[in-house]
């Protein structure tokens, strides 16, 4: 961005920003408090280090790569500039530290299971008024170490805010924490500036050239990225929980059937394989060395089983808990009992959800199942016990498919 475009849009954010004066001075001050007072001991919990950017000037939307829960504290030591984030609301009622962070921070809340035309008049909103908004286009964490993919949705809203555009991409996060991990483990992380994109360059450029950009930008594969490398990751019980993420075993190819322990995961039929202190599979005849690649195998093999129609009851998981939720606000509990899939329908505690009526099927947390139905209402079930949630929604979205 030129300086004459900087000084035109500073002073048109100027006269916006009055209306936001109050709070956004407070706002300003806890970022940079917080920033300064926790940085040397998220660098040293994090083993982090990143390239210091001047700036943003605003407004301008900052992208990037979702890995660690630590993520927006990550990329805001990147820049020296304050920003406004986006996050799932189901982190902002969950605790009393969510709805502190409401109070502190003011980030502006989504609902993952359906289009929220709020979340993004809210974001517009404060671009308008000359404020940056940062946000993790994949909208998720990665469970196989691979960046996902991205909606084609957001390279609309990039064009339409007329805003400037920072990708930034954060390495070595998820080996240091694994969406699907019991644990974190010390290595070492990096943050990046990927690309920089002023008003008038994407001005110029179609909705599909912003979208093919970002997917470029902040793509990160953490196993090419850890064969060059080689970084040890070092930490407690590193295979625990990974069945949250693997579901489908090699051997039998059984649903569901994956266990784990310490640093070693196996299935009853037999089959046994580590995850070792870089982050890769070892094990005797283990087909993958990967998490990648075995991801990559388990969606192509569940999904025939999915279309296979001489299949009733795909899967199910015992002593689930079906709350009903108010987004960003409170949940209340339904009941508890055995969660089953079949092609037509989705059971839980007793009450029988049709796949027709359910707009979207998302996961928060590591394993929290999440959806939204055509009449509006709101739906979570959670388990005490590491339970496989990637499987429904990959059922899901073969039904769908259909």
């Amino acid at each position: 961005m030129g300086i004459e475009e900087q000084v035109r849009w500073l002073a048109i954010c100027a006269i916006r920003k009055r209306g936001y004066m109050k709070y956004y001075r407070w706002h300003l001050l806890v970022f940079c408090l917080l920033r300064v007072l926790i940085a040397p001991f998220i660098k040293a919990f994090m083993g982090y280090s990143c390239e210091k950017i001047k700036g943003p000037y605003p407004p301008t939307i900052i992208i990037a790569n979702h890995n660690t829960n630590l993520d927006p504290v990550l990329v805001a030591l990147g820049f020296s500039g304050h920003m406004y984030f986006l996050g799932s609301e189901h982190a902002f009622r969950k605790n009393i530290w969510g709805k502190v962070l409401m109070r502190l921070c003011a980030p502006i809340s989504i609902n993952k299971t359906q289009a929220d035309t709020a979340a993004i008049k809210e974001i517009l909103r404060r671009l308008k008024a000359g404020f940056n908004v940062c946000f993790f286009a994949e909208g998720n964490r990665s469970y196989n170490g691979e960046t996902g993919p991205i909606p084609p949705a957001t390279a609309k809203l990039v064009k339409l805010s007329g805003a400037a555009l920072i990708t930034y991409r954060l390495e070595g996060g998820y080996l240091t924490a694994p969406r699907w991990a019991k644990n974190k483990r010390k290595g070492k992380m990096a943050g990046t500036l990927a690309g920089q994109y002023s008003p008038a360059k994407l001005h110029d450029m179609s909705n599909e050239e912003v979208l093919k950009a970002i997917e470029r930008d902040i793509h990160e594969n953490a196993y090419e990225r850890q064969g060059e490398k080689l970084i040890r990751y070092r930490g407690k019980d590193l295979a625990e929980f990974i069945e949250t993420a693997l579901y489908l075993c090699p051997l039998c190819q059984s649903i569901g059937s994956i266990r784990s322990r310490g640093n070693y995961f196996f299935c009853a039929c037999g089959f046994k394989a580590k995850y070792t202190k870089t982050g890769f599979l070892t094990g005797e005849a283990l087909p993958f060395s990967t998490i990648t690649a075995w991801d990559s195998w388990q969606v192509k093999k569940l999904a025939a089983i999915a279309r296979d129609e001489a299949t009733e009851l795909i899967c199910a998981d015992d002593d689930q808990q079906l709350f009903r939720v108010q987004a960003a606000r409170s949940s209340a509990f339904v009941g508890e009992g055995e969660l089953q899939m079949t092609r037509q329908e989705l059971r839980c505690a007793g009450r029988i959800f049709p796949l027709e009526q359910i707009v979207r099927l998302a996961i928060v947390d590591r394993m929290t199942l999440m959806f939204s139905l055509r009449d509006g209402t709101h739906y979570e079930i959670r388990s005490a016990a590491p339970r496989n949630a990637l499987k429904y929604v990959e059922i899901f979205k073969t039904i769908q498919s259909l």
